[in-house]
Order: C-alpha cells, then structure tokens, then sequence
C-alpha cells in the first residue's frame, strides 16, 4: 500500500513538472525552438494517427501524410477561400478527412498484409497529384498561400508562443482519447483483428468494418494535424504532403514502439529534435538515422518502448529468481 502511494506521488510530481515546463516554454525559448516544437507536436498527431491504424489494427500504412494533406486543403479552401470561421474549418476538415479514409477504406482492406501496404503508396502517389494539380481546387503546383490565423472570437493565434498552446491542448486532448480507446472494447477489437483476423472473425468481429474504422479515427487525427499545419505555416503545397513524408512517420513509430501511444511521442520527439542536438554532424544524419534505426530493430524490435517494457519484465523476473534462490538456500 505505501509503495502504491509513493508510486502515485511520483505520477503527480512527474506531471506536475510536465505541466509547469509547457506552461514556461514559450518564456525560456526562442522563436526557433517554439516552431521546431510546434512542428514536432503536429508530427507527433499524423504519428498517433498511423498508431491506431497500425499499432492497434496492425495495418501498415503509407498514406498518412495524404490524409493530413486533404485536411490542411479543406481548412485553406474553407477558411481563406469561403470564409467559414477557423473553429468550423478544423471540425470539417477533421470530419471530411474521416469520411474519406472510411469509404477508401472498404476498397483498400480487401487487401491482406503487404498488398494492403503497396495500395496506400498508390493513394498516396495519387492523393500528391491531386494536390500539385487540381489548380481550383489545391493552388497546384504554386500551392495556396495567405491562409487565416487561426482564432476563437476575437483572439487571434498570431505569434508561435499563442500557437504551441494551441498544438500542444490539441495533442494533450487527442492523447488521452486515444488512451482511452486503447483501454476501450472498440480498441481491442482492432487489436484482435491485429493478432489473428481469422480468430477475431470467429468472436463475431467484422474484419473490415472495424478496420475501416481505425482508419476513419486515424484520419480524424491526420484532418486535425493537417489543419493545424495550414493555420501555423500559412502556406501550403504539394511538397508538404509527400510519400517520403509518409515514410517517415512509419519509421517514427517503429522507433518509439509500436505497443502504446507513448512511442509516437518518443519517436516523434527524437526524430523532430535530435538534428537540433546534433547539429554540428548535419552532414552525417543520413548515416546516423541509417544505423541507428538498424541497430535498435536488433536490439529492440519492438522500439524504445516495447524494448524498455522487455528489458524491465526481464530485470524484475531475475531479480525475483535471485530471491528466491537465497530464500531457498
């Protein structure tokens, strides 16, 4: 029981450090580091949106970054084109991204394993020529700029200090609902149909629909992250929603781990800043990614966090074995 209380401590003082470094941030940092932040925080929401799609539903996927791509244009046309308030461009773009993921899905998902993998690199390679060419409706290859601030009545986000609140309530709020799904009936059905479809299939799931809705909640995710990529660059174009892009995100969570929603986090923190860290090797980051990334899909398959889970189960079972070996003897 006293060690349960000092546990709980330790998780309060933990986040009551967390809460009061985001809180003095923006008043101990520069611009620089409170873009890079801001960056690093809509990253981590198109990675927490790749977590429930693949991590939960085991379904690897490459058009994340196409998904974020339609909701940063559903927030350009919206809000700069049509007028519609900022509020009601990011809850449309949201929707509208969700709708999207939800009917491509049912065509997608009738593929298996890597076969569903190589269709969304053709969504994606298609969503990208959309975008550098439908000119009415994206800006094509010029792309769309002098997009509205986003604001809430009369307060307006015009500063990168106002925007990483704004980012980092938006990534709190996601985070603990994913959480919550993780815990939920609905998140272990989709990791049901992650470990063994045919077995979920006999417990009376239905393989594609709960798939499907895995991704309409990733692209709800991608919808959000995309709108709040077009409010803080004010500009967007087909370059910013690549394949590679996608890619990247996949390596994001391979490297935090794949097992809890805390690996994108990590992952998209070490992918954002540690060219910050490492700035005076610039010329060496391909390298260092490379063999970085084999070296830990060695050492730890299952990224930071389902190897640091390992390692510790690991550590504890020893330790008990050593005790009870001196109590036997």
């Amino acid at each position: 029981m006293r060690k349960l209380k000092i546990k709980n401590l330790i998780i309060l003082f933990l986040i009551a450090l967390a809460f009061a470094l985001i809180i003095n941030f923006p008043h101990i940092s520069s611009i620089y580091m409170i873009r890079v932040l801001n960056m690093t925080m809509i990253t981590y929401l198109a990675v927490l949106s790749l977590y429930v799609v693949f991590g939960m539903a085991g379904q690897s996927s490459f058009a994340q970054c196409g998904l974020m791509g339609i909701g940063a244009y559903i927030t350009a046309n919206m809000c700069t084109r049509w007028g519609f308030s900022p509020i009601f461009g990011m809850i449309m773009s949201m929707l509208g991204t969700a709708l999207f993921a939800f009917i491509i899905g049912f065509a997608l998902f009738r593929l298996k394993r890597f076969y569903f993998s190589f269709s969304t690199i053709a969504l994606m390679t298609i969503l990208n020529g959309i975008f550098a060419n439908w000119t009415k409706g994206t800006g094509g290859p010029v792309g769309m700029g002098n997009l509205v601030q986003f604001s809430v009545g009369g307060f307006v986000f015009d500063t990168e200090a106002k925007y990483f609140y704004l980012i980092i309530g938006f990534s709190i709020a996601a985070s603990i609902i994913i959480w919550k799904l993780f815990r939920s009936p609905l998140g272990r059905s989709f990791m049901a149909v992650r470990d063994n479809e045919i077995a979920a299939s006999c417990m009376g799931i239905n393989n594609l629909l709960t798939k499907n809705i895995a991704f309409a909640i990733s692209g709800i995710l991608c919808g959000l992250a995309g709108s709040l990529f077009a409010f803080l660059s004010g500009y967007i174009s087909a370059t910013s929603f690549a394949l590679p892009q996608s890619q990247l995100y996949l390596v994001v969570i391979m490297i935090g781990g794949s097992s809890s929603p805390i690996g994108a986090l990590i992952g998209s923190i070490l992918i954002n800043l540690l060219p910050e860290w490492l700035r005076f090797l610039k010329d060496y980051m391909m390298l260092i990614y490379g063999v970085g990334i084999m070296g830990l899909m060695v050492v730890l398959p299952e990224g930071l966090v389902g190897g640091g889970k390992d390692l510790y189960a690991k550590y504890i079972k020893r330790k008990r074995s050593r005790v009870d070996a001196e109590q036997g003897l």
